[in-house]
């Protein structure tokens, strides 16, 4: 049997296994074993080699430390009131136009995406400060609940972003892009993100407009009690923290003073002295601590599973045949990168963030950057896709984030972002139409690969 037909059966048979509810991790390392197994004719020593090295070297990598220091960077950044201090300032300068108060959520969210790289922690942050207000304002319950759940994707584009590193550790590098080696920096991955966060800020802030001009009584007419210049300028205060621990974390990694692992380390420090300095209870930091240890101890395993399955799937050669194939029908690149688009909705549909990135990353990225997309462009446009996916039904991780933080129904959520959702697809396809979107900062700036 070929070995890309191998790959090809045993993605299957992973997928099947996903959507029969077997768990992400279990169903990659069962689907990679019975693959290696038929990829090296049953020979058990090359099996064995591959599922015990993997583990080890992982393990021993301390790239992957970066992971659990920005988590705790996230639910650290909750607890001290930073997210609160943006929703303020932002609040300080919008609340009073007509929709100013969903325009402060989407600028709050974007700026605690500074420090949080989270989605899922904005969603939680936001929903239960806004939501209250809201209300109260008269503001449409069900665009307000959709417009929290999905302004949170912002985190995933303004750096630091989990998703955006994380993609960094697992796309294979170095990466062959217009006939040289590539190799792939987290550093100049996150710097890519600045563009496409303040082009989707505004795509939002734009389909907030749209729905106060088209939806009657969805928002209430502005006004409110009036803030003073001086107060506006006093607000700004409430920034400071977030603005020196992006100034720590992203200017000590673009100016080389250490790497992306170790501002992670760095910035997970340096918000754990404010929470002392801001007296958030011990126990609270401990609490934070120690969940960001158990969310690094329920993706670590699928991380494993996804490196083992990558190297079964890079071992059948599966995406040099798939690339070949699109090239030999002629497809043309963007309706390749169409249709992996469609595939993250469907995946959303079933599968959490993490998941996605690390069952199609082996495939999908190879096979773009083999015809013709910038790696940097494709790491910014599907990482942002995972994140969208994360607000389709059923299983919308987002959605059910903010379902959970708010107590409310999920299908109120997934009523109210259907307008958002849209609005940000269309940012992900004119990211593929025009790269300058991803890469003009970069470039601006000099950043190495640019």
């Amino acid at each position: 049997m070929e070995p890309w037909l191998i790959g090809i059966i045993s993605f299957l048979v992973m997928m099947f296994m996903v959507f029969g509810g077997i768990p992400v991790f279990i169903s990659m390392l069962v689907a990679a074993f019975g693959g290696f197994v038929a990829l090296y004719h049953g020979d058990m020593t090359m099996v064995l080699t591959q599922f015990t090295n993997a583990p080890f070297n992982l393990g021993a990598n301390y790239n992957y430390a970066v992971l659990p220091m920005f988590m705790l960077l996230g639910a650290l950044a909750g607890e001290t009131g930073i997210g609160e201090g943006a929703f303020s300032s932002m609040k300080a300068f919008l609340g009073r136009i007509k929709g100013g108060l969903l325009y402060t959520v989407i600028g709050a969210n974007a700026v605690f995406g500074a420090c949080s790289g989270s989605s899922i922690a904005g969603n939680i942050v936001f929903g239960k400060l806004a939501i209250p207000e809201l209300e109260k304002a008269g503001y449409s319950r069900k665009y307000s609940l959709g417009c929290i759940a999905a302004s949170g994707a912002l985190s995933t584009l303004i750096p630091p972003s989990m998703g955006i590193i994380m993609f960094c550790l697992i796309a294979p590098s170095p990466l062959v892009y217009k006939g040289e080696n590539m190799n792939l920096s987290v550093g100049s991955a996150l710097m890519c993100g600045f563009g496409p966060g303040i082009l989707t800020m505004i795509a939002l802030g734009i389909t907030v407009y749209l729905i106060g001009k088209f939806e009657k009584g969805a928002l209430p007419p502005g006004g409110g009690p009036k803030v003073s210049t001086n107060e506006k300028i006093k607000s700004l205060k409430l920034l400071i923290p977030i603005v020196c621990l992006f100034g720590l974390i992203m200017g000590g990694t673009f100016l080389g003073w250490f790497t992306a692992t170790v501002a992670g380390a760095i910035g997970a420090t340096a918000i754990c002295i404010y929470a002392f300095a801001k007296r958030v209870p011990f126990k609270k930091i401990c609490y934070c601590i120690w969940d960001a240890a158990v969310m690094e101890a329920a993706i670590f395993p699928i991380i494993i599973g996804g490196q083992i399955f990558g190297r079964f799937i890079s071992d059948t050669k599966l995406a040099n045949f798939l690339s070949q194939a699109i090239a030999d029908i002629n497809a043309p690149p963007y309706v390749v990168f169409l249709l992996v688009m469609l595939l993250y909705i469907l995946c959303g549909c079933v599968m959490d963030i993490v998941s996605i990135i690390i069952i199609t990353v082996p495939i999908v990225f190879p096979i773009l950057v083999n015809l013709g997309f910038n790696p940097y462009v494709l790491i910014i446009a599907l990482c942002f896709m995972t994140e969208i996916a994360g607000l389709t039904p059923p299983v919308g991780m987002n959605v059910f984030a903010t379902a959970n933080a708010l107590r409310v129904n999920p299908s109120e959520v997934f009523k109210g972002v259907l307008p958002y959702f849209i609005t940000e697809v269309c940012i992900v396809a004119l990211i593929g139409l025009f790269p300058q979107i991803v890469t003009v900062i970069p470039a601006l700036l000099k950043v190495p690969g640019f």
